[in-house]
């Protein structure tokens, strides 16, 4: 449901009229240009992407922009683009439930405390367990290989152990003070900033595993 989006959010449909006919869904996690080409290709008249094209306010659409060129060629062919964003981020079977999974978490739990109890809202993040704490350093060689990515940026003792893990698909580190209180020995999120890993290292491990490669999986 669109209310499970956060205030700050631009999900919904955001061009293109509901009364249309749906021909064929085109899904992607960014909308581009080619994005709304490739839809138009294949025979597909909306789009439902994970993040918004259009988040923040817009005053002008010069021709060379990414945003104009979406909605000229969304709005020619009569193609309706819709984001989830931070309403699937909420669900029960959203993008942190399926990140917890790949990374072989269970008994999936709400981070942020709420009041909605619709049993099929998790809320902003998760907190997760492994069936035994492990090190860090072994633990983090295994998000590795299972987010397919070469690197990872983090701070914590290698050899601490890990079992309570929280963590946010996207940009996440917002939700650390809830992962402290909760007592979660690791914080797996994207987008952390330097001053961030110097502010909160002494409190509670953190890696940086990458915007998209949070939410690959959704």
């Amino acid at each position: 449901p669109l209310s499970w989006q956060e205030d700050y959010d631009n999900s919904g449909l955001i061009v293109g009229n509901e009364d249309n006919v749906c021909k064929g869904v085109y899904v992607c996690l960014d909308v581009f240009e080619s994005s709304v080409q490739e839809a138009i290709n294949k025979g597909c008249n909306l789009i439902i992407s994970h993040h918004p094209f259009i988040f923040h306010s817009i005053k002008k659409l010069p021709p060379s922009d990414e945003i104009t060129k979406i909605l000229t060629l969304a709005i020619k062919n009569d193609i309706s683009i819709y984001a989830s964003h931070t309403a699937i981020d909420s669900s029960i079977i959203g993008v942190n439930d399926i990140l917890a999974k790949e990374l072989e978490l269970k008994d999936i739990e709400r981070l942020v405390d709420s009041q909605n109890t619709d049993k099929n809202y998790l809320g902003i993040g998760a907190i997760g367990y492994l069936s035994k704490a492990v090190p860090l350093n072994k633990y983090l060689l295994f998000v590795k290989q299972k987010l397919n990515i070469p690197s990872l940026r983090y701070v914590g003792k290698d050899d601490c152990k890990v079992s309570k893990i929280a963590l946010c698909g996207g940009s996440g580190i917002s939700l650390v003070d809830d992962a402290i209180e909760k007592r979660c020995d690791l914080l797996l999120t994207g987008d952390i900033k330097y001053h961030d890993f110097l502010t909160f290292s002494n409190k509670i491990a953190i890696v940086d595993i990458g915007h998209f490669e949070s939410e690959q999986f959704i």
